[in-house]
């Protein structure tokens, strides 16, 4: 084992049987941490009740716990809230559980295979253009709420072959509160068994019987027309069909159901946040803008934009980079020690929680000169390959990068093409870019407000 540090990990003093939860009551766990942060360096410790949490962002940590020593530690405890709401779906899951888990869903997920979501992307992408087109010139809207409205037409589209309808949008507003629960119980020294009655815990149960009833019903439907297996099968039909390599096995429906709600948070939430600060920040951004508006001239001339064309829309991928350097949508991804190890040069034990802060790695000043800054160039190819791996990971790291990834840069970069040829977004009068630290995901506090405006072609 490396040498290591003699002196304790720093960190703010805790205060009796507490620790240093009240320090996260009102601000939630990222604006306080920031702040220790710039004064514990790299890796600090926090006690949480009786629970020791060590806090890391530096990417050489990172690269250890995620890569390099990636079998000392696991999702375990850390994860236990998300549990009641998606089971053992694979971003809960550890051990022999998440690795058949994962061979059976990578497949489904690979680059290649989400072109032939191209359609169903598209359709909906259309459908908002459309909307927009219909808008008085300025008018001003909300882009959180229009950016939902987007990704939850693309994931079900892509899941359940059909538009968004407010079936579905009853299904996601369940969903968003069920989630909402799930960070909320994570900021609790004393967390109740969910089968208590307290009000909250009823709302929640509610919440999580609406989705598991709705997407029951979608099952069964699904086996009682039966499985495409062709062009046109969606993500519900492959999930149905697929199958384990060595034993032949196929999920239980409750095991596909436990995967769909993990699918549809990722690849509805996380996107819609994503697209919502890529937004604000062209909006205020108007030289980043006009490089935007030339590369999609120069590359489509016009014509919408198709999957064909995502390796030439270099500079689009790049606003999107830049874009989730700053406003990574989970900006945490805690594993917890199952063995002794040192790290930072400091010695960690079994059962002490990691907290591994990606939206700090993405501000290290070590590898991002000016971190606040947005400047989309970060990423031209030649200075992205000189980078540290792992100091951009908005999808994270190692064997258990997000499945999601190449799915949501598709759907972005489609996107954020498409409606860039037709509009340009103003910020309002006073709107603000200020993150909620309290929110599951990485949300704006105040509304995204912009103001909207046909752009005609030079």
């Amino acid at each position: 084992m490396a040498k290591h540090n003699e002196a304790p990990i720093p960190g703010p003093r805790p205060a009796p049987i507490v620790g240093n939860l009240p320090r996260f009551r009102k601000h939630g766990l990222l604006g306080p941490y920031l702040r220790d942060w710039r004064s514990y360096g790299d890796v600090l410790r926090y006690r949480l009740g009786p629970r020791d949490v060590v806090a890391i962002c530096h990417p050489d940590e990172l690269r250890q716990v995620f890569i390099k020593q990636r079998s000392r530690y696991a999702k375990g405890v850390s994860v236990s809230t998300v549990i009641p709401l998606i089971g053992d779906g694979l971003f809960a899951a550890d051990g022999d559980h998440w690795q058949r888990q994962r061979r059976l869903l990578q497949r489904l997920f690979t680059a290649n295979a989400v072109r032939a979501h191209e359609r169903a992307m598209t359709a909906a992408i259309d459908a908002t253009v459309d909307r927009w087109r219909a808008l008085p010139p300025g008018e001003t809207l909300d882009i959180l709420p229009e950016m939902s409205h987007l990704a939850m037409d693309v994931i079900c589209r892509t899941m359940f072959g059909v538009a968004a309808d407010e079936g579905v949008y009853e299904l996601g507003r369940a969903v968003a509160e069920a989630f909402a629960w799930v960070g909320e119980e994570g900021l609790k020294l004393v967390r109740l068994p969910v089968q208590v009655p307290t009000p909250r815990n009823r709302r929640f149960r509610r919440a999580k019987a609406k989705i598991d009833r709705f997407l029951g019903e979608m099952i069964s439907a699904r086996r009682a027309r039966g499985l495409r297996d062709d062009a046109e099968s969606d993500l519900l039909d492959l999930l149905l069909a697929a199958s384990d390599e060595d034993s032949g096995e196929r999920m239980s429906d409750q095991q596909v159901i436990n995967e769909v709600i993990t699918i549809f948070i990722a690849g509805h939430e996380t996107t819609a946040v994503s697209m919502t600060w890529a937004w604000l920040l062209l909006a205020g951004h108007r030289d980043v803008e006009a490089q935007l508006h030339a590369e999609i001239e120069r590359v489509l001339g016009g014509r919408a934009p198709t999957v064909a064309d995502l390796p030439e829309l270099v500079y689009t991928r790049q606003v999107l980079d830049e874009t989730l350097r700053l406003y990574p949508p989970i900006w945490v991804d805690p594993r917890v020690a199952i063995a002794d190890d040192v790290l930072g040069g400091y010695p960690l034990t079994a059962g002490t929680v990691l907290m591994p802060v990606l939206f700090a790695t993405h501000r290290h000043p070590e590898f991002w000169p000016d971190p606040e800054r947005f400047d989309p160039a970060r990423f031209a190819p030649e200075l992205a390959k000189a980078r540290h791996p792992m100091a951009h990971v908005p999808f994270g790291g190692g064997p258990r990068v997000c499945l999601g990834m190449a799915f949501a840069y598709q759907e972005m970069v489609l996107a954020v093409a498409t409606i860039a040829q037709s509009f340009r977004l103003q910020r309002s009068y006073g709107t603000l870019t200020d993150f909620d630290p309290k929110a599951g995901t990485l949300r704006p506090l105040w509304p995204a407000l912009v103001d909207v405006y046909r752009r005609e072609r030079d």
